[in-house]
């Protein structure tokens, strides 16, 4: 496993603040995952009705390990920051590209994405961290450079980070995917990958 420093924004001051990037989520951060970030999105959504609840209130983290570990072509990071778990992800490695321009091409393809509650503004205000989206996009893309893939990235976006992947990751919107839950499906190019790379 190896730990890369990135930095998220402390909403509450500004300041950049020192945070760990780790390419391989352990039992560690799941424990964390469980002893609180599950603990205050059940907090959070007791109560409310379904379309008040976070899209991703149902993700089970621990059981995606117990669904991943055993296979190849799946890579899975958490960022740590101040003691707490702020953020995870899963990608695979074994997906192609759908723009026209690459279509075929291997692409790395985020499966999973999400920042801990405390860093959503409908949680908390302000929130705790920016940046945990920001950055775990960034790792996708490193390693699609890694992987030999350009820099080449995919995903279904939940509808509420849609406008994330759109406007900020400059992703290309390839529109509503049937057969993905009629999620809106987003890429990005050797160009677009080379421009988020020098952003951030």
């Amino acid at each position: 496993m190896e730990e890369s420093r990135v930095y998220l924004r402390k909403v509450a001051t500004g300041q950049l603040v020192e945070a760990s990037l780790l390419d391989e989520v352990i039992d560690k951060h799941l424990a964390m995952w469980n002893a609180s970030w599950q603990t205050a999105m059940q907090a959070h959504c007791a109560g409310r009705a379904l379309r008040d609840q976070p899209e991703d209130h149902h993700w089970n983290w621990t059981q995606k390990a117990d669904f991943w570990r055993p296979l190849l072509g799946y890579h899975s990071f958490a960022i740590t920051c101040e003691g707490d778990l702020q953020g995870l992800m899963l990608v695979s490695d074994v997906e192609s590209a759908r723009v026209q321009t690459q279509f075929g091409k291997p692409i790395v393809y985020v499966k999973f994405l999400a920042s801990a509650p405390w860093n959503r503004p409908e949680f908390q205000t302000p929130q705790r961290y920016r940046g945990v989206g920001t950055v775990m996009v960034t790792a996708a893309v490193e390693l699609s450079w890694d992987l030999g893939y350009r820099g080449r990235i995919g995903l279904h976006s939940l509808p509420r980070a849609e406008t994330f992947y759109r406007d900020t990751c400059k992703m290309t919107e390839l529109g509503k995917d049937a057969a993905h839950q009629n999620l809106t499906y987003y890429e990005t190019t050797n160009t677009q990958a080379e421009e988020f790379r020098l952003k951030h």
